[in-house]
């Protein structure tokens, strides 16, 4: 069964496609923690020191330095898929990337104002991104198929194999255009002048189910927590599906807190990964806290001061391979019910109003429990407030179970002491009885 379960993951989370958008989403990461810093300043809840920012013109810069790095990374995913795709392939991924660039360009429509003509940044950022990694996929698909049929401008070897590579791109490049060139163009005369609505309405939509509703994002941990209790990291294995529709939350509520109006969304990147899973997967810094403060064997007393400052930042696998939790169906309900618990408490907590939502702020994953959704929330004490609540509702569910494992090895290393005493005591018995013989 396991060995099952661990192949099926396998193959999932090291199949190509998804690898290259897991290492995409990965890669544009420090664009969106950047600009959550930037966020966080120019909305710090602290009228008085927003007001100062607004009186001396840095709030505007600010929120603009916001959006540039927000509002791209429907680009920075496209071009970020197709190089790291290309580069599975073993074909020039420069080219890829660019290809796939114009390819979602092109198929982003334009706005006309007085000025001239434009993009929406909207569609550039992370509404783009569904649009982005299909033309992304799809363009190295077709850049990758003529590169190996050879079907592409073939240069002396005397030219310098930078412009070799470029010539080589020009076949294929024409085709993948030239596909989102009539694609464009058929849309235009069926009514659909958008493709970005277009894929929202038929993919993005079904899929924002998960990431959407409290069933959804239940089911959500269901799956990873399942993953993670054979050994394999869950968060791999749903991230490429689920993590762009998590972030287009997040940017929804960020963009309305920008403005000042109410926040869309409970459900986002942050609530995920910050208010639910406190200190990694199965909520383990509420375990970690017992292990150091309560542990009576001298493994779980190790463990706790081994494992306490690592599950702090958000590191879980010492206390996940060290107590341990993974393949372990004795530690299964807790480790399940946890998260569960969390989401729903923290859920119907910031439903009714009780707690502040995500503002939409990404916070680096490393940061420990409480600080990271007291930023996340935009600095309301409630964020802070409800996660001392679910860590101490936690620790309630796990404590009957870390005790029970607890009293097991305390109990073994008691024997092993007796053990081990018994055999001094014989020790020193046959060494009295030889000393008496001799003499």
């Amino acid at each position: 069964m396991i060995d099952k379960v661990q192949g099926i993951a396998a193959k999932i989370s090291n199949q190509r496609h998804l690898l290259a958008l897991r290492d995409s989403m990965a890669g544009v990461m420090p664009l969106i923690i950047i600009g959550s810093f930037f966020m966080l300043i120019a909305n710090f809840p602290l009228e008085s020191f927003t007001n100062w920012l607004a009186d001396i013109g840095l709030q505007t810069f600010f929120n603009k330095a916001s959006d540039s790095t927000f509002g791209i990374i429907g680009l920075a995913v496209t071009y970020a898929l197709a190089h790291n795709l290309a580069k599975t392939y073993g074909v020039d991924s420069l080219s890829a990337g660019l290809l796939s660039l114009g390819g979602y360009v092109l198929l982003t429509p334009l706005l006309e104002s007085e000025g001239g003509m434009g993009f929406p940044t909207k569609y550039l950022g992370t509404s783009g991104l569904f649009v982005g990694i299909i033309v992304a996929i799809i363009s190295t698909e077709i850049f990758r198929w003529f590169v190996e049929k050879d079907i592409t401008i073939k240069m002396p070897s005397t030219v310098p194999p930078n412009v070799s590579r470029a010539f080589v791109a020009i076949v294929p490049g024409f085709f993948v255009i030239l596909l989102w060139f009539i694609i464009v163009v058929v849309c235009h005369y069926a009514g659909i002048e958008n493709v970005h609505a277009l894929i929202a309405n038929t993919i993005a939509k079904p899929l924002s189910v998960l990431t959407k509703t409290l069933p959804g994002i239940i089911f959500v941990i269901l799956i990873q927590c399942f993953f993670w209790m054979f050994g394999i990291h869950g968060a791999q294995v749903t991230g490429p599906i689920i993590e762009p529709l998590l972030l287009q939350n997040s940017d929804a509520n960020r963009i309305a807190y920008q403005a000042g109006k109410e926040l869309p969304n409970i459900i986002t990147y942050e609530f995920l990964y910050n208010f639910v899973f406190s200190g990694g997967a199965g909520c383990l810094f509420a375990l970690a806290i017992l292990v150091f403060l309560f542990s009576k064997s001298k493994e779980n007393k190790t463990l706790g001061k081994l494992t306490i400052a690592p599950v702090s930042f958000q590191v879980a696998e010492p206390l996940l391979f060290g107590f341990p939790t993974i393949l372990n169906i004795k530690m299964l309900i807790p480790f399940v019910a946890a998260p569960v618990v969390t989401t729903l408490v923290t859920y119907f907590a910031m439903s009714t109003g009780l707690v502040a939502k995500p503002v939409g702020a990404t916070i680096p994953w490393t940061t420990p429990p409480v600080i990271a959704v007291f930023l996340a929330s935009g600095g309301r004490i409630s964020g802070a407030v409800i996660q001392i609540i679910t860590i101490a509702i936690n620790m309630l569910i796990y404590y009957p179970f870390f005790r029970a494992d607890d009293k097991v090895k305390l109990k073994i290393e008691q024997e092993a002491n007796q053990e081990e005493t018994a055999q001094q005591t014989i020790k020193k018995s046959s060494d009295m009885e030889d000393i008496i013989s001799k003499n």
